[in-house]
């Protein structure tokens, strides 16, 4: 199947037609995640995994971490030190 890239706002546009979109089970309103390669553009749906919990974020910190300060310039405005 074919189609055409139109203009939609400052974007492009591709209607998906009905068949498509069942054939790769999504529906209208379902979040999409969209990945650009060369000459080609992928649609999956996108990942509803559950958020990770603290434990499992922190399951691979050993436990070391060495905090310095950094410099962040000047200030720019009316900020109060």
């Amino acid at each position: 199947m074919y189609s055409t890239i139109q203009k939609w706002g400052n974007s492009g546009a591709i209607r998906l037609p009905k068949v498509i979109l069942d054939i790769a089970q999504l529906r209208e309103n379902e979040e999409v995640q969209i990945l650009a390669e060369l000459d080609r553009i992928i649609i999956n749906k996108a990942d509803k995994a559950r958020h990770k919990t603290l434990k499992e974020r922190l399951a691979n910190f050993d436990g070391e971490y060495a905090f310095e300060e950094w410099n962040t310039g000047g200030p720019v405005g009316n900020e109060v030190f």
